[in-house]
């Protein structure tokens, strides 16, 4: 113990070099043009540091480039074990495999080796973990600790030192860029005022801590690759705070989700309290406990306990306020050498309480998948989604449950009369199985992850929590599916559509196409681009064999007469691009409804986007959207800055969005927006957007105006209670049944109904003059947490709504159809908001 003291004390406390006479491998501080917590280093040379040292210590190191991001930096992990370990690597990930039941074959129970995943900055502008990630690296692959050398031969570490690279960069450059030679701790300093967008997220602006269930970054989906490729049974996720708060480490807080094992709630206490016994012995304040709960599951820290680990946030005081130094709340000095001491010594103890655990690590890890096949936790034991479903929407769910390894498949047969959970109605129903509806069962080893993802409601054991409380994916995804209470297993694999190829001996008179999902408003933007006239059906129509919905998209030879000749292969090209089956129409004649030429289908016109940004937006709603049009849309956007919107030609854009902000437009910007709205321009506002014009001159729509009884005056509340008394008027995110008014071209593609994630308590009053597609009656249904005082406040509320203003519209969209871009059905309100 006195040893680990000394080498702890010379490695972190000076950061001074600390070799050894049997190796010549550089440390950070030699390798550098810095040393460590003198200046940030930039990822170049963070990615140089591993492979030198992975280049000269072979026997106890390897390293592997997993993937790139955005900009083309590269992704890697390092693999550090004893030699003999190092050896036979792909043996040792075989063999948990089978401890989990994803490979064939007996596991070797004979030598248990526990996996530790160490995740560095997956929050760019949080360095610190990726700085300590290099002197950490230097300490496992030299083993001259005798301590690490006994924890290596029995545990594999697997450390990413950099899971954002590109964030990482946007901060470390800029700061690097404006910091002092000579350091300066004063909290107003340049350094420690990082300018919008910061670099916290990734290229798009996400949060990829919040991503892991969702998947929708480069990123998230390479790592997840790669994570289940080794599935750790154990996995830190190393963060920074605001510069006041002492160190978090585990135990969490409530909630805690049910299906978090007693085993994984006790060991992580016992790494918890590993921790405690370095910070006591130095006198470092840290807290556990408290504010980072585990129910959301797409963090860090809840995706590997859905998988079977025990999955932890650290928390160190720093971030982008900190800089390399800053003079905190207390008057003491916050220094970037603190911080990476202070993540090494959480990081060493998390591989050394796993060492000395790992028989039990392992065991309860293979108990974990061994209990999912067998006895699955909750009261739905299958999942059962129509297949008259869109069939897109059926292949992009089955995309995102291969992501993350849970089994699926066709029911195969009929069987009648299943107990099952309505999630339309929200009502118990006996539901029929026809052959190829998709199932998932319960009954796999990523059984926890499937129930996660699909139960209809989970139970808040507190309802102070850190993020959103409802994630259904029926509901994202608005998908006519059941959750079963009997077991229903599938009985053949589940075919992914593809639409099938028209051939045609003659040109038809037009094409149609429903409007049913993301994927029909690709390929409408996709035309568009190439100045394709299109039209859509204000109302219901028969054709052919076909019953076209309000919304349905036409493409027609007498509107395209000058590309006549290139019409059917620019349409056939587009719609195999997104998936669309084409229906050849070869009269104008309709069997029901009106005639092709008639009135009810009304020409779309070419959207030119203007998206603003700048300090008043969120740069993660931005991104959201930013992301939405380039990787999913697949459409062109024009990125404006807010304090630039008087000085450029807004006549050269039909469509302005605001994302969620919080926004103070002066009378001037308000009344040319208005101008140019008039003019036949579309604004686009949500969430925080709609603020901006809410109350306004000119804009109909009206904050909701409190009631006496709201207004009344309340009894004192204890001091202590506030907090929890605050979220009574809040909603951190909960799912919520709409009404929706099907002739309203912002609910074409619906199918009558549209659940809404609901993250904003902002109320507003129905508008008398403008048209709302979708809101909440007095019956709405909720799922998640929503503050009791509020709860009623949101009856009678607009969710979408369009109001006319001369030639043009303006589009609330209260709820944030784009949140993290995970709400799917969200995607085709927003489209729809966009075309029709």
């Amino acid at each position: 113990m006195k040893f680990h003291r000394l080498v702890l004390f010379l490695a972190l406390n000076s950061l001074l070099p600390v070799l050894s006479a049997q190796t010549a491998l550089k440390t950070p501080d030699e390798f550098l043009p810095h040393k460590l917590g003198e200046q940030f280093t930039p990822h170049h040379l963070l990615t140089d540091y591993f492979e030198y040292l992975a280049a000269n210590a072979p026997a106890t190191m390897r390293l592997e480039r997993y993937g790139a991001t955005n900009e083309a930096r590269p992704l890697q992990v390092a693999y550090f074990s004893a030699p003999e370990n190092i050896a036979r690597l792909e043996q040792i990930r075989q063999n948990n495999l089978r401890l989990a039941g994803m490979n064939g074959g007996a596991p070797d129970l004979t030598n248990p080796i526990a996996i530790v995943w160490l995740s560095m900055s997956v929050h760019g502008n949080e360095p610190s973990g990726s700085e300590c990630s290099m002197l950490l690296a230097w300490q496992l692959a030299t083993q001259n600790d005798p301590e690490v050398q006994s924890w290596l031969k029995n545990t594999l570490v697997i450390l990413d030192p950099s899971l954002n690279p590109d964030g990482y960069d946007r901060y470390t450059h800029w700061n690097r860029s404006v910091s002092n030679r000579i350091v300066s701790p004063r909290p107003e300093v340049r350094e420690h005022r990082e300018p919008w967008p910061g670099g916290r997220a990734n290229h798009y602006y996400f949060d990829l801590n919040r991503d892991w269930a969702w998947a929708t970054q480069l990123e998230s989906r390479q790592r997840i690759e790669l994570y289940h490729r080794w599935l750790p049974h154990v996995h830190a996720d190393l963060h920074e705070q605001y510069i006041d708060n002492p160190y978090y480490f585990a135990p969490a807080a409530e909630p805690m989700h049910d299906y978090i094992t007693p085993w994984q709630r006790d060991f992580q206490t016992q790494i918890g309290q590993n921790h405690a016994r370095y910070f006591d012995q130095y006198g470092w304040l840290y807290f556990t406990k408290e504010v980072f709960d585990l129910f959301y599951p797409s963090y860090g820290d809840t995706y590997p306990m859905f998988n079977g680990a025990i999955g932890m946030t650290y928390e160190q005081a720093g971030n982008s306020s900190a800089g390399r130094a800053i003079i905190t709340g207390s008057g003491d000095t916050l220094t970037l050498r603190d911080r990476i001491r202070h993540h090494l010594t959480t990081s060493r103890s998390t591989i050394e309480i796993s060492s000395k655990n790992a028989q039990k690590v392992v065991d309860n890890f293979r108990n974990y998948y061994s209990r999912s096949v067998d006895r699955p936790q909750g009261a739905y034991l299958a999942f059962l989604i129509r297949a008259d479903n869109d069939p897109n929407k059926l292949n992009d769910l089955c995309q995102l449950l291969d992501r993350h390894h849970v089994k699926y498949g066709s029911a195969g047969a009929t069987q009648t009369g299943l107990k099952a959970f309505d999630y339309r109605s929200g009502k118990d129903v006996s539901v029929d199985v026809q052959p190829n509806d998709l199932v998932i069962s319960a009954y796999q080893p990523h059984s926890v992850m499937a129930q996660v993802l699909f139960e209809p409601e989970h139970r808040l054991s507190d309802s102070l929590t850190y993020d959103i409380t409802a994630w259904s994916l029926p509901y994202a995804y608005g998908l006519e599916a059941y959750a079963l209470k009997q077991r229903l297993e599938p009985k053949r694999p589940f075919t992914p559509y593809k639409a099938p190829e028209v051939m045609l001996a003659a040109s038809p008179y037009a094409w149609c196409v429903h409007r049913r999902s993301l994927a029909e408003a690709r390929f409408l933007g996709e035309l568009l681009e190439k100045d394709v006239k299109v039209r859509y059906a204000m109302k219901p129509f028969d054709l052919a064999d076909q019953h076209f919905e309000a919304g349905a998209l036409v493409i027609t030879r007498a509107d395209n007469h000058p590309i006549d000749g290139d019409l059917d292969r620019l349409v056939k090209a587009a719609a195999a691009r997104a998936n669309v089956p084409l229906h050849a129409i070869f009269t104008g004649w309709a069997g029901k409804g009106r005639d092709l030429g008639s009135e009810n289908f009304a020409p779309l016109r070419k959207p030119e986007i203007a998206l603003v940004y700048g300090d008043d937006v969120d740069d993660n709603s931005f991104g959201h959207t930013w992301y939405f049009f380039e990787q999913e849309l697949q459409y062109p956007v024009n990125p404006v800055s807010l304090d630039r919107l008087q000085r450029i030609k807004l006549t050269d854009y039909t469509t302005l969005i605001f994302p969620h902000g919080n926004y103070n437009l002066p009378d001037n910007v308000l009344k040319s927006i208005q101008e140019w709205v008039r003019q036949g321009g579309r604004l686009i506002a949500f969430d925080g957007g709609v603020k901006a014009f809410a109350d306004k001159d000119g804009f109909d729509l009206k904050s909701k105006a409190e009631s006496k009884k709201d207004t009344a005056a309340a009894s004192p509340k204890p001091y202590q209670s506030r907090e929890r008394d605050a979220i009574s008027d809040q909603v951190p995110g909960a799912i919520v049944s709409t009404r929706v008014d099907d002739t309203n071209p912002l609910a074409f593609g619906m199918a009558g109904y549209y659940f809404s994630l609901k993250t904003t308590a902002n109320l507003f009053e129905m508008p008398a003059n403008a048209a709302t597609a979708i809101w909440l009656d007095d019956d709405y249904r909720s799922i998640g947490f929503i503050g009791s005082r509020l709860k009623p406040k949101l009856k009678k509320t607009p969710v979408a709504t369009v109001q006319k203003m001369g030639g043009g519209e303006v589009v609330y969209l209260v709820d944030n159809p784009l949140f993290r871009c995970f709400w799917e059905q969200g995607k085709v309100l927003f489209a729809n908001a966009l075309f029709f």
